[in-house]
């Protein structure tokens, strides 16, 4: 609907180029206005005006007549202008006939779509952890925004290509390894009843619990401003024994030692294991699955090709380095002086594979916010390579998530892990159901409790935008009352509870009918919110931004539960009016299994 008429109003402001009412074609929106202002709203007569030629309310009135004559499928109820914005009403049968498609079919515009009808493709890299811990909560805010995406970019008619790159190589994973060598004794995750992946990290976490032990104090604020601080900053910097150790280790993996390399498959393999089984509880899938180590010493070819070109400078010593100081970065060493690769050098041969692999129109990757410095200098290299989606290469960085006020750190062991976070959340699920009067579901239904932990979890984090740092506050997100998923579960819940009573009272199967009978306030603001989801979601998709749904699906919520506690379904003064509000709901039920579908939260028929 809202396509339909921004052509209408491009055709209108095309009219008035021809016949010299306007020099230039202006730029416009559609927006949604507040109630009663409306369904659709557009203030392109104010631009119009700046030109001299109209006062903004003539030429609102010009392009309001000229939107009425136009309107071949007949859905304008009204135009109004107001202070020199035209806001456009949508006819009741319009509305209502809305009401009636969404029950069996939500259409979505297809965004992706390219002008030869074939779909956009699109890379997107998510996740991607190290293999020397179990993911956190951390993770788990990249792997539901990730995954949220991905489900818009496909609804919206994209080709998306989930991918990751497992970070297995590595001083970090040296560490793990080290401590295992030391105190492991041939224990395995299944001797000592672990997930294997925390069993990984139980000893990442140990080392750096041995190590601090050995680093020498800071120094204090007297030797830090003596004449010889030189001094006390050496000591400070100096490896410790265990970190020489760690780096030897790592030597031996490099050079490809058996014993070393045997060890560090076997805990590799134990961490797929635990990961594998995170995933698929939180529902992460991937279409591809790189690892570091197949890559870390590739891209010397790419770099020695931008020598070549003249994009890439040779320095003196031998080492290949990029200037982008004329683009308001630093110069960034692609390779060192002995010829070997560093980290962006990795990156930047991934990157090239999977473009080779996969032809995208889109790169993405979502990362921490820390790294956006790293992806703006990789995006800028892409430029530079002239490699054909360069210009499409998006970083979607996010903030950090903090369990209430605490920091957390996987190094020092109190990091919480998204399967602890998981099993908080539940508990917290059954306590407040075995205290709330309005649930009725049993908390021995396991598979219903872990589905509304997911949407607790899942909805706590995209509710928020992701430039936003979380609090996560573990009451205030299983609420079922409030701007939480379980809260939008508990309003489906509460619909098929209505469908349930109706089947008991002999209604059965209602007659599928458009509400064009209904007028109550509470009413039309549900089927009026109706109208505007399709848009919601392509606007969503096209600003990677899946808060946009929670925020629709929240005031959806909020109007049906104004909208139950004001009218009665099932005691309507006529069937047809019974029929009507039933025909209303299903399309309200329906709307809410689409749009938590696309977040990864799952209905629930009972609660």
């Amino acid at each position: 609907m809202k396509r339909y008429i921004q052509k209408l109003i491009s055709e209108v402001l095309s009219g008035m180029l021809s016949n010299g009412q306007i020099t230039a074609l202006p730029d416009f929106r559609l927006d949604v206005p507040k109630e009663n202002f409306g369904d659709y709203t557009t203030s392109v007569s104010l631009a119009i005006a700046r030109e001299g030629k109209f006062q903004p309310n003539d030429v609102a009135e010009i392009i309001a007549r000229e939107l009425e004559k136009l309107d071949s499928k007949q859905i304008f109820k009204t135009i109004k202008v107001v202070n020199g914005f035209i806001n456009i009403f949508i006819s009741d049968a319009a509305a209502a006939q809305n009401v009636l498609e969404m029950q069996t079919d939500i259409a979505i515009e297809q965004i992706g779509e390219k002008p030869d009808g074939t779909s956009k493709k699109v890379v997107f890299e998510y996740s991607s952890p190290n293999t020397n811990k179990p993911l956190h909560i951390g993770h788990t805010r990249n792997d539901v925004y990730g995954m949220a995406n991905i489900n818009l970019l496909r609804v919206t008619g994209h080709e998306v290509i989930a991918t990751e790159i497992i970070n297995d190589r590595g001083i970090h994973i040296m560490k793990s390894m080290l401590m295992y060598m030391k105190h492991g004794e041939g224990k395995t995750p299944q001797s000592e009843g672990l997930k294997p992946d925390h069993f990984v990290g139980k000893f990442y976490s140990m080392f750096e619990q041995e190590n601090i032990k050995d680093k020498p104090a800071l120094p204090s604020e007297s030797a830090t401003l003596s004449t010889d601080a030189a001094v006390p900053h050496a000591v400070q910097t100096q490896p410790t024994p265990l970190e020489n150790e760690a780096q030897e280790l790592l030597q031996k993996w490099e050079a490809g030692d058996p014993e070393t390399r045997a060890l560090w498959q076997k805990m590799n393999d134990w961490f797929f294991e635990g990961v594998k089984a995170t995933y698929a509880r939180e529902g992460s899938e991937f279409d591809e699955v790189e690892k570091e180590s197949n890559i870390y010493n590739q891209g010397r070819d790419l770099v020695l090709k931008g020598v070549q070109e003249k994009v890439f400078q040779k320095e003196e010593d031998g080492s290949v380095s990029v200037d982008l100081t004329d683009q308001g970065l630093d110069k960034k060493y692609l390779l060192r002086k002995d010829g070997t690769t560093i980290y962006i050098t990795q990156d930047m041969y991934l990157w090239s594979l999977r473009a080779e692999k996969f032809n995208p129109d889109v790169a993405i990757v979502t990362t921490s916010a820390e790294q956006a410095y790293h992806f703006d200098v990789l995006g800028k290299i892409f430029v530079l390579l002239k490699f054909p989606w360069a210009e499409n290469f998006k970083h979607l960085p996010y903030e950090h998530v903090f369990l209430g006020k605490n920091k957390m750190s996987s190094r020092l062991g109190n990091a919480v892990s998204a399967d602890d976070l998981l099993i908080m959340i539940k508990a917290r699920v059954r306590e407040t159901m075995k205290a709330s009067q309005k649930i009725k579901a049993s908390v021995d239904d396991d598979e219903l409790v872990e589905a509304v932990a997911f949407a607790a979890i899942k909805y706590g984090y995209l509710k928020y935008d992701r430039n936003t740092k979380i609090y996560f506050d573990l009451e205030e997100t299983i609420a079922i009352e409030g701007n939480t998923g379980p809260y939008l579960q508990y309003t489906y819940a509460r619909i098929q509870s209505i469908f349930e009573k109706a089947r008991e009272a002999g209604t059965g199967a209602f007659t599928a009918l458009a509400p064009v009978s209904l007028t109550e306030p509470s009413e039309q603001a549900l089927i009026r919110h109706l109208l505007h989801y399709n848009e919601t979601v392509a606007t969503a998709a096209k600003d990677f931004r899946p808060t946009a749904i929670c925020n629709y699906l929240f005031e959806l919520s909020s109007k049906f539960n104004t909208f139950y506690d004001q009218v009665s379904v099932l005691g309507a003064d006529s069937e047809q009016k019974k029929n009507e509000r039933l025909n209303l709901l299903a399309a309200v039920a329906n709307n809410l299994q689409h749009g938590l579908a696309l977040l990864g939260i799952k209905t629930v028929e009972k609660m």
